[in-house]
């Protein structure tokens, strides 16, 4: 079933066991009581990083395990692969409840044989399914052949979930939460109890606050002032009998610390077990062999630390900055998929193991440094990463996004270097170096996270790799996909056909290596499929277009339901459909686009695929809009509408698709409100456009089409309500637009018209000369430029310049307009 093992004792213990006695037996105390005497069957303990919640779940689960009563554990760690994701959570607790409870294991097998997508991660089949038919089902089918009155007074079974919040599928976490609650709310005298831990997070919390089968507690209210004092007692009696320096001091001087400084550091701790952890590290670790300073010396200045690990983060990583390759160091292990040894992150940045050593020397307050290059670098704490990629919190420490784009570089030279020695060899990750390893298996996730960040040099240099990769692979189809994918990456970034021509060609030669039945072929017709339908995008032509839809049809055919692929290749093939509807105005074409999305949407349910069911949504919206610009049938708009919406609630106010599903909503606000003129309508649009343009920046490659929306808006509530302000809040917009982002998506002539009209508005209330000759520029630049001899509108549009040179005059008396006031008077005929 392929279980993560070994999840339950990686984590550090920040308290001594001996804090947590009070706390794990009332604990195992609740666990233990009959389903008669203690109804609520979760128990949830939270409070903030550091107080000591995994050393809690460690400790309970071992004293469970003792009385023959765990069922299974799951200790969540974030950037930790499977064990920071929730796909594997019923697999695992599954596994360990088979050999907790061996009956279960029969029933878990029929129904795994049964359903076999029940075991796949990235399953069709939502989360909630998977822990019925894996969990619950076969422990309450095995609990269910005893007596009633027999299974009231058993001790129940335990499962420990620790670290919840530290799971990166959120809407994942919620789903847990809300099968469990429905699970023990249609079956209350179970004997099982639920015993979570995490940080205080809202989207966790929200569904526990409403439920009276969940005992909430704060640990942070637990945390005494005697817990820290009897901690620190511990560690420093410890560094007293191990550290000459200490004894020396302490028998010339006296006791250390002093009762004043021991009071003032046990007030500058407050309740953080995490946070005393790293400040003693502060105290009794050497910066470095040339750090002098001793445990006395550092007291003062852990006194001196505000209160909270972001302070104490940035001076100890202050302490390192100047050191070489600080950076690229820190940046690697912030944003590595999983932990790395020391000789890993070397082989990957192209740098010597002692080089990273000597930077991690220097933190080992807050990073765990493994005694050997071999064993991987942790975090003392995930609170760190949290610091590190939040840039309002890490400042000149932040670990930026773009070094994903360097760390995917750095995989592709690792594997490329391993090829170059084993020229079309199949190798064996497990037998490989760290970072060669890392390579292979993760490097993917980097090209995920650095598509937005790659610049056209960075994707240049992994063409050329890759194109040496395609000779050296032993499956050169696998190799050619990838090169394939990334030239039309290149193609996109640079806006060039060529390199989508030769992505064409690559996946032909990827294609004609995959004949039928190879299992992948669907993968490289859906793969020349996409890059047809970007070739047609370049040249419009048809034939390109209607080859896309035809390999999107058959990938398809050949793709097996379910199969967690089958959303994606449904979308790409209403995609093509909708292109193609866009050129030939064929309604049966965006009809099936549209059928085609409505087939993915149907298929996105589990809450891991929740960013995908947005992107659908979109696509379903934007189909639903196209459609109503043919038939002008407002249902259809309305309907694009509510869709946009539905995405919108599947993505929170930072979320990187946002942006996008704002802007499609405003976009469809406008074509409703230019069919009712209703007012709430062009409010609403406002409202979105205005959102998308804060969310929006200069390097956004539709920010053009952003200030235009917004500004005709603005413009036709200027025109319904006369409001000056929306006039001033439009000009700008569409000034950017047309001097920023010449020659981009918009129709210039209709944006020059429009920003014209706006300007000769506003001067005829505030007669400002900055705006009329701002006019006669960019009217003077339509008749030069765009309006032609012969063009419908040279006439009338020579008239307004005309007009506006007069006007020019009449005001300032100047006569630097007047030889072409005459030249356009002449071809007027006037």
């Amino acid at each position: 079933m392929h279980p993560i093992l070994g999840i339950g004792r990686s984590r550090l213990q920040t308290r001594p066991v001996s804090q947590e006695r009070g706390k794990e037996y009332s604990i195992v105390s609740w666990a233990s009581s009959s389903v008669l005497l203690q109804r609520q069957h979760i128990l949830w303990v939270y409070g903030p990083a550091g107080c000591g919640k995994s050393a809690i779940s460690q400790e309970v689960s071992e004293r469970v395990q003792g009385g023959g009563r765990l069922l299974a554990t799951f200790f969540f760690f974030r950037n930790a692969g499977d064990r920071s994701r929730i796909g594997r959570l019923p697999n695992t607790l599954a596994s360990q409840m088979a050999m907790a409870l061996p009956e279960t294991a029969e029933l878990i097998e029929d129904a795994a044989m049964a359903e076999p997508d029940l075991l796949t991660t990235n399953s069709s089949l939502s989360l909630s399914a998977r822990l019925q038919y894996l969990v619950y089902e076969p422990f309450k089918a095995v609990v269910g052949r005893k007596s009633r009155a027999k299974s009231l007074f058993t001790k129940p079974y335990l499962i420990v979930i620790d670290g919840l919040d530290e799971c990166e599928d959120k809407e994942g976490v919620q789903e847990f939460i809300t099968s469990a609650l429905k699970f023990f709310k249609q079956h209350p005298s179970i004997p099982l109890r639920l015993f979570i831990t995490s940080r205080v997070e809202q989207h966790i919390h929200s569904s526990c606050l409403k439920d009276g089968g969940v005992c909430l507690k704060d640990l942070a209210s637990f945390c005494s002032r005697n817990d820290i004092q009897a901690f620190m007692r511990t560690v420093f009696d410890a560094q007293m009998k191990a550290n000459p320096i200490i004894q020396a001091y302490v028998r010339q001087n006296g006791s250390w610390p002093s009762r004043s400084d021991a009071e003032k550091l046990v007030d500058h701790i407050g309740g953080s077990f995490i946070f005393a952890s790293t400040l003693f590290k502060f105290i009794f670790e050497q910066n470095s062999k040339e750090d002098s300073s001793t445990p006395m010396d550092r007291l003062p200045l852990a006194l001196n630390i505000n209160p909270g690990l972001d302070a104490l983060y940035l001076q100890t990583l202050a302490r390192a900055e100047h050191l070489p390759h600080f950076t690229n160091i820190l940046s690697n292990i912030a944003l590595l998929a999983r932990p790395l040894p020391i000789s890993g992150i070397a082989e990957l940045l192209d740098i010597e193991a002692h080089q990273v050593s000597q930077v991690l020397v220097d933190l080992q307050a807050i990073i765990q440094v493994p005694g050997t290059d071999d064993a991987p670098v942790t975090f003392f704490h995930t609170s760190l990463r949290d610091f590190l990629t939040t840039e309002s919190r890490s400042g000149r420490f932040f670990a930026a996004p773009s070094f994903h784009a360097r760390l995917f570089i750095q995989c592709i030279t690792c594997e490329l270097g391993m090829r170059r020695r084993n020229p079309e060899v199949v190798i064996q990750p497990s037998k490989q170096s760290a970072a060669v390893r890392y390579a292979l298996e993760d490097g993917q996730r980097h090209w995920d996270s650095a598509i937005p960040q790659f610049d056209a040099a960075d994707l240049g240099v992994i063409v050329q790799m890759q194109r040496e990769l395609v000779e050296l692979h032993p499956y050169r189809s696998q190799a050619l996909n990838s090169l394939g994918i990334t030239l039309r990456a290149l193609s996109a970034r640079i806006n060039a056909v060529d390199y989508v021509e030769q992505a064409v060609a690559v996946h032909r030669e990827e294609l004609g290596l995959r004949l039928p039945p190879h299992p992948q072929r669907y993968e490289s017709l859906n793969s020349l499929g996409i890059a047809l339908h970007s070739l047609f995008e370049h040249t419009g032509s048809i034939p390109h277009a209607e080859e896309a839809v035809t390999r999107h049809r058959e990938a398809l055919s050949r793709l097996p339901s379910p199969h967690p692929d089958r959303p994606q290749l449904l979308n790409n093939l209403g995609i093509a459909l909708h292109s193609l509807y866009r050129y030939s105005r064929s309604v049966p074409h965006v009809e099936e686009a549209i059928t085609r999305h409505r087939d993915a949407l149907g298929l996105q349910q589990s809450s891991h695929l929740v960013a995908a069911r947005a992107r659908t949504l979109n696509m379903l919206g934007t189909a639903f809009l196209s459609l109503f610009e043919q038939t002008m049938f407002i249902p259809h708009v309305e309907e694009a509408i509510s869709l946009y919406h539905q995405a919108l609630d599947l993505q929170p106010l930072h979320h990187p698709d946002r942006l996008q599903s704002l802007n499609n909503l405003g976009a469809a606000l406008c074509a409703l409100y230019g069919q009712t003129k209703s007012m709430s309508t062009l409010e609403e649009a406002i409202s979105a456009l205005r959102e998308a343009f804060s969310l929006g920046s200069p390097l956004d490659p539709y920010r053009d089409v952003s200030l235009i929306r917004l500004g005709k808006v603005l413009l036709s509530r200027f025109e319904k309500k006369g409001s000056e302000a929306d006039l001033d809040e439009a000009i700008p917009l569409f000034r950017e637009s047309i001097t920023e982002y010449p020659g981009k998506r918009i129709d210039r002539t209709a944006s020059l018209a429009d920003f014209t009209n706006a300007l000769l508005t506003r001067f005829a209330i505030g007669q400002s000369l900055c705006d009329l000759e701002e006019a006669i520029l960019y009217t003077r630049e339509l008749v030069v430029e765009h309006y032609q001899d012969g063009h419908s509108f040279r006439s009338s549009t020579l008239r307004t310049l005309a007009s506006l040179l007069q006007r020019h005059f009449d005001v300032t008396m100047s006569d630097c307009h007047l030889d072409e006031l005459v030249t356009l008077q002449k071809e007027l005929g006037d």
